[in-house]
């Protein structure tokens, strides 16, 4: 596992390669993932973090949006914005949202272009993205760390898998016994593949011209990363310059 594999997993090969009811319940089993595999934990920890606690944020990629809720639960004064390129996912995470609970002006979710990042600069306190950075090509995950940190007043909180051996041969012991279902058999494993190497991510920051005293990379059980940037002070004004704004 030296380099990234550059195969597409099947759910970025759309519908064609799966039935709706294999994609919702990948939805729910990407997100016990998150829950009994460090995932959500990592994410909290690097949030605590922060200097202070974000009053609105960005989750992108968000999926069926279960962490978004338990990000906007933690965060009862924040405003919390979902985003994802499926649609399936965005109506699974509406139907999911009890309003009871979280409010629509408190939380809320939308179709976009995760990569994109289409809002004004400093649109948000924090923009978030968990398991997203390795669907993204170098190239365009390079572009996204510019996108994120041009729209993040405080910070960019990115989790992602690490790409090693145990990883993989862990994931393919468990999986058929914790998480029934062949996108997550297929695309967990092909996951493990195109993830990262703390030295990617270091590469990968410095392609963005991100300053490294500016970034946090830490590992956490089982074989995750957190990446953070801090952007609540101005970077040089043409590192901040983007495709977004020429």
């Amino acid at each position: 596992m030296k380099n990234r594999s550059s195969k597409l997993e099947k759910i970025d090969l759309g519908p064609p390669h799966y039935t709706p009811k294999q994609y919702r319940n990948c939805l729910y089993q990407l997100d016990r993932v998150g829950r009994f595999l460090g995932g959500d934990r990592a994410s909290f920890w690097a949030f605590k973090q922060l200097k202070k606690p974000p009053e609105s944020i960005l989750d992108v990629g968000c999926g069926g949006g279960l962490f978004t809720q338990r990000l906007a639960k933690h965060y009862p004064k924040a405003k919390v914005t979902g985003i994802d390129l499926s649609r399936e996912a965005i109506d699974f995470a509406k139907r999911h949202l009890s309003p009871n609970d979280l409010p629509q002006a408190r939380v809320n979710f939308s179709v976009s272009d995760s990569a994109s990042l289409d809002y004004p600069s400093h649109s948000f306190d924090v923009v978030t993205a968990t398991l997203v950075c390795h669907h993204l090509k170098d190239c365009e995950l390079v572009e996204f760390l510019r996108q994120a940190v041009r729209v993040a007043k405080q910070a960019v909180i990115l989790n992602d898998l690490h790409r090693h051996s145990l990883a993989w041969l862990g994931f393919a012991a468990i999986m058929p016994f914790f998480f029934p279902n062949r996108l997550v058999w297929h695309d967990g494993l092909l996951s493990i593949r195109r993830s990262f190497t703390c030295t990617d991510w270091i590469t990968l920051l410095n392609e963005a011209n991100i300053p490294l005293n500016r970034c946090s990379i830490n590992w956490h059980w089982a074989f995750r990363w957190t990446v953070t940037i801090d952007t609540s002070e101005p970077f040089d004004a043409n590192l901040m310059r983007s495709n977004h704004e020429t």
